[in-house]
């Protein structure tokens, strides 16, 4: 298997895995589908360069985790705009994006893949009409063999 299909084979098999991952998409950012029709919580992968390097071939991606805001009906006093799920959301979608990070930083994987750059992790607020999230760019990379 070549280190392309390794990394990304690694990034799909780790959201395939998680519990809270109802769909990924590998689309073009630009282009994820938002609509409600759509299982969420959303996992879309979209790579955004490949550089084969020396000593190491290492692909970029932007990680984007979206979930759907629901508005309750019912009217509320809450101060914290308890009328929707909006903090729901980010909950949720924060524990799938720090799950992903954790394990590249934390846990050993059998195709040697390190994180070399990671931004932080930018919310998504009624994103696209109507979705909350995380987006975040992560540089993974992998031993080149040639």
């Amino acid at each position: 298997m070549n280190e392309y299909s390794i990394i990304n084979d690694f990034v799909i098999a780790h959201f395939d895995n998680d519990v809270l991952v109802n769909t990924i998409t590998d689309v073009p950012t630009l282009d994820m589908d938002a609509n409600k029709e759509n299982i969420y919580p959303l996992v879309n992968i979209d790579l955004t360069s490949n550089d084969v390097q020396i000593d190491a071939v290492v692909l970029s991606y932007k990680i984007t985790v979206v979930k759907i805001r629901d508005v309750y009906p019912n009217a509320t006093d809450s101060k914290l705009r308890k009328d929707t799920n909006y903090q729901d959301n980010l909950n949720e979608a924060h524990t799938i994006c720090a799950a992903f990070i954790n394990r590249l930083k934390w846990i050993h994987n059998e195709g040697n893949i390190e994180i070399q750059e990671l931004s932080t992790l930018t919310p998504l607020k009624n994103w696209r009409g109507g979705l909350d999230g995380f987006q975040f760019d992560v540089d993974l990379s992998t031993f080149n063999k040639g």
